[in-house]
């Protein structure tokens, strides 16, 4: 993608973002499993196995669900006391063993408009009173992994692994030095307008004054943040080397991703305790039939130009 087309891509999640952002809620941070869905038609669905339907409502605003052999992703918001509205669900399609609630639980959310909290159980209330979801506390149950001495507790394999990878990033950018400049986040933020008015799109001249003020803030955090991500994968791939892959945000170095994570394993700076996410966070770097390859001849130059300004 051209530079000024991935930074309108940017932009564009900055405002959505904007958008979706929670408010302050007592239920930030909250994880939840299902006890039953009641409809209005007096059925009333229980699970089998109520730790296979999960909820989970993180403090940044987004949230994770676990529906059987599904997972899925959205965001929610909180505007006022008693309030609850979830974003568009993006979840796997996969089909479920007969009698499975996956794919009703999962159609709930886009309707859920208000919430109680009552004998320390969540109740879920969608438009009209269609659908009550009940859900009880998640056990407390041994962390997933634990990585620099910090325990990950999540149902969630991916959030386990971003959690892995954010920490070792942190610290191998500690190690070696690796800074981002004012400098460099004005360029990348440059990049971003030029983008946009080129693409003719004019949501910023739209904002209020408080919103412009929030997303040029969130512009700067983005800019940081990849930035930095750019600079480690580049000095990862020439500590490294190896093959490189494409991603959205830009040239990805999947072989020294590997290379580095299998060395800080055994020198136990992560260790991932439950089984069942060993195989399913390594299949991300090992199994090649989920990226797309830099050709070899070019994986040299992959990161010469940062993408933002190629």
């Amino acid at each position: 993608m051209p530079g000024r087309q991935f930074a309108a891509a940017l932009l564009m999640t900055v405002f959505a973002t904007v958008v979706a952002a929670s408010s302050s809620s007592e239920l930030a941070g909250s994880s939840w499993r299902l006890v039953k869905i009641a409809s209005m038609d007096d059925s009333v669905d229980v699970p089998d196995d109520p730790s296979a339907y999960t909820l989970e409502l993180r403090a940044d605003g987004s949230a994770t669900m676990v529906a059987d052999c599904n997972r899925g992703t959205g965001s929610w918001t909180s505007a006022s006391p008693a309030n609850i509205e979830f974003g568009p669900v993006a979840a796997t399609m996969a089909i479920c063993p007969p009698g499975s609630l996956s794919e009703k639980y999962l159609a709930q959310f886009q309707w859920v408009r208000s919430y109680v909290l009552q004998d320390g159980h969540l109740f879920l209330a969608t438009m009209a009173d269609g659908s009550i979801i009940e859900f009880e506390p998640l056990d407390e149950q041994g962390p997933a992994a634990t990585v620099l001495g910090e325990d990950i507790r999540t149902t969630d394999v991916g959030e386990m692994q971003e959690i892995i990878l954010s920490r070792l990033f942190d610290q191998y950018a500690e190690q070696n030095g690796i800074e981002v400049t004012e400098d460099e986040i004005a360029s990348f933020i440059d990049n971003m307008k030029h983008g946009m008015k080129e693409k003719g799109l004019t949501a910023e001249d739209e904002l209020t004054p408080a919103e412009a003020a929030q997303v040029d803030a969130m512009q700067r955090d983005m800019g940081r943040s990849m930035i930095r991500q750019w600079k480690i994968n580049k000095a990862l791939h020439r500590e490294y080397g190896g093959r490189v892959i494409y991603q959205q945000f830009g040239p990805e170095p999947l072989d020294a991703y590997r290379e580095y994570l299998e060395a800080q394993q055994r020198e136990g700076a992560f260790v991932i305790h439950e089984t069942a996410f060993e195989d399913e966070f390594w299949s991300y770097f090992s199994d090649d039939s989920k990226h797309s390859f830099f050709e070899s001849a070019t994986e040299a130059s992959a990161f010469e130009i940062p993408p933002w300004e190629s």
